[in-house]
Formats: structure tokens, sequence, C-alpha cells
């Protein structure tokens, strides 16, 4: 019998009755009037791992933050409040409330069941774990937002991907970048049906790796330029200290299959976008500004929108959120196994897991995993936890 099998889920919630059920339900499902109306916070569960997003930047964006010891004060900029969260390690679980306020530390993460309108998984180095702990949710009706790189195979984007679609449940993973408005624009001056070609710096190098920002350039690519994509080639010296160059193959969309370049690099104050169809032309737009307004920010809207306004608030179809996740996997495919050669994005085996990263400098304390393999079973891939 796994956990899930043994904690509360959307089946339970149906054998305890009508009245009971109706208590459990979340906020948004209960009321007809949006929370900006009623006056009410939207309630989020944060599910933490050993290095998040929330923990070091969205929450004091979030739930807001006092200054003290002459460190700044961020004022609270969103409709939701982190009221429950979970880590695997309770005494961190309980630091993190302190600091922000948060007044519910649960003992097990579905016990948010019936109490939050949203959850945020982010654990970017227990991946592999992601979709065991969104699946009581998503059964559950209760949105979802996984950090990137949403999971590490493609049965388990599958899985969750079904598990949404068959309860009416919205799930999306996402990067800061593809939710500024230096996306907006670049589409706006040059329309994704419109590009034939293009080449795009991201960061992405030392003392960042691959898994956790190589999938920026990608999906930022991906977001400015459309899917339709056939492969990906990846080459780099080392994917564990990022940098290298992802080659992008595109289907025809009217004249020819192209290519594109998507530079993994520590040059993160601008992105130049390049297109070719007709009179070649050179899009370019700083990125040099306030990390907390402009980077955080965007995305922390993007998915307060998602818990808000279920499923009509995903910024990608199910479709795009599987072709984005196809398109790292296979990346990181074409890294592990294939020497920098292309690799089709259908052409992945569902079983192929990329693993954990363990041993890079973000990531050498394997603890926590060791933890999550425990609780909720060993997960293998080509990166593995040693003993």
């Amino acid at each position: 019998m796994t956990l899930h099998d043994k904690k509360t889920s959307r089946r339970t919630f149906l054998g305890m009755g009508a009245a009971a059920f109706a208590a459990c339900t979340t906020v948004a499902a209960q009321k007809k009037i949006p929370q900006w109306e009623s006056g009410e916070h939207i309630r989020v569960g944060l599910i933490m791992g050993e290095w998040s997003h929330t923990g070091n930047c969205w929450a004091k964006l979030i739930n807001g933050l006092r200054g003290e010891n002459d460190k700044p004060h961020f004022i609270k900029r969103t409709g939701m409040y982190i009221t429950h969260v979970w880590h695997i390690n309770s005494e961190k679980a309980e630091a993190f409330s302190q600091k922000f306020k948060v007044t519910n530390v649960v003992k097990s993460f579905d016990e948010m069941i019936g109490k939050v309108d949203g959850v945020v998984i982010d654990m970017v180095f227990q991946t592999p774990w992601t979709y065991k702990l969104a699946r009581p949710f998503l059964e559950a009706g209760i949105p979802v937002y996984i950090d990137r790189p949403f999971t590490d195979a493609v049965w388990k984007a599958k899985e969750m991907i079904a598990l949404s679609k068959k309860h009416g449940t919205p799930v999306w993973s996402g990067s800061s970048l593809e939710s500024m408005s230096i996306a907006s624009e670049t589409i706006i001056h040059n329309p994704p049906e419109s590009i034939l070609g293009y080449e795009t710096w991201s960061e992405g190098s030392d003392p960042y790796d691959f898994y956790t920002h190589g999938v920026h350039g990608l999906w930022w690519s991906y977001k400015t330029a459309g899917g339709g994509i056939h492969a990906i080639a990846h080459t780099t010296k080392d994917w564990s200290r990022g940098g290298g160059t992802s080659t992008i193959l595109y289907d025809d969309r009217g004249s020819w299959p192209f290519l594109c370049t998507v530079h993994h690099t520590k040059r993160d104050d601008c992105i130049i976008y390049t297109k070719f169809k007709g009179k070649d032309r050179v899009f370019r737009n700083d990125y040099n500004i306030s990390w907390d307004d402009f980077i955080w920010t965007p995305m922390i809207y993007t998915i307060q929108e998602i818990f808000e306004k279920g499923t009509a608030g995903m910024p990608d179809t199910h479709e795009k959120l599987f072709e984005k996740t196809q398109l790292f996997l296979a990346g990181f495919r074409s890294i592990l196994r294939e020497n920098g050669d292309f690799v089709d994005l259908d052409s992945l085996d569902e079983d192929w897991a990329v693993g954990c990263p363990y041993g890079q400098k973000f990531f050498k304390d394997t603890d926590d995993c060791k933890a999550y393999a425990k609780l909720l079973g060993p997960e293998k891939g080509e990166i593995n936890p040693p003993g």
C-alpha cells in the first residue's frame, strides 16, 4: 500500500457524505464570487523542498516580510497568503512558518486538502517525486503549480496531465522568464507564427546547472517562438556547471523546417531575439532590472491566476505543458546519452527518467532525497543518489 492509498483522497471525501464534503471543498469551489470581491485571501499550501524559490524569493512577496536588523521590509503584493507548509524536515518547516507568519505546519502534505485553494510544489532537487506529491491534490480538484522542471519522466508528465483533465484541476509549471513582460513584448514584435529562425541568449551557466536553470532558456524560447518542435540537441562540457548550446529543430510552418539556437550563458542583462522572415530583424530587451519587481512578481501573479480562475487561468494548454516538458527531457537526454546529438521529442522512452542532480554545486547534501525515497519510495533515474 502506498502513502497515497493510506491518506485522504477525493474518493475518501465522497464517502464522507454531502455535508462533510461541502465543508472540505475549497473556497473557490464553494463561492460563485471571486476571492477579490469577497475580500478573502486565496489560501496557498506550500510543499517545500531543500532548495526552494518560495523559501528564498517568493514568500516575502506573497506574505510580506517585516524588515529586521537593517534588512528591507517587503510589502505583501498579492491576493494570496501561504497558510500551510510542509517540509520533509519539520524543523525547516517551522523555521519558515516563523519567518513568514504561516499559521499551519502540517505533518503530512495531504493534510492540506480541503484547507487551501491552491498548492505550490517547490522542490527543484526532488523533482522525481513531484508527481506523487501532486496526485492527491489533482484528484481533489485543488489547483497545483509545480516549479520547474515539472517532472523527470514522460510517463509522470502524462499521469499528472491525465489527472488534471479527468478532474478539471488546473496544473502548470513555468519559468520566471516566460512570465515577464519581455515575453509579451517579443511576441508583439515577432509573432510566433512568423518566426522561421532565432538566436537567443539566456541565463543558464556557471554557477547554475542545466537541470535547474537551462530550462529557463528552453521555456523562454518556447513561450516566444511557439511549439511544433521536432527535436533538440544540447552540447556542453559539463551539464552540472551549465552553459552550452541548445539547437532546436522546428517542424515545417508552411515554408520549411528550421533550426533555432539557445545560448545558455551568464549574460543575464539582456536577451537578443532574431527572427527571419522577409527582412531580418533584431529585437533586444534589457532585463537588468529589479529582480523582485520584474522577475518574480509576474510569475507569482501567473500562479495566482490559476488558483483564482481554475483551468481558465492556465497560461499553457495541457498539450503545450507536455511539449515544454518533452523539450527539457529530450535536451537532457541529448547531454546524458546521445553525446549532444539530436533527440526527437516523440522518440523519448516513456520510462526513461533524468533523476536527481546530485553532486553539483547547489546540491551536495543528499539526506533530504534519501528521506523522500524512504517516505514515498525510490525513483529510478539516469542520475541516481549515492548509496
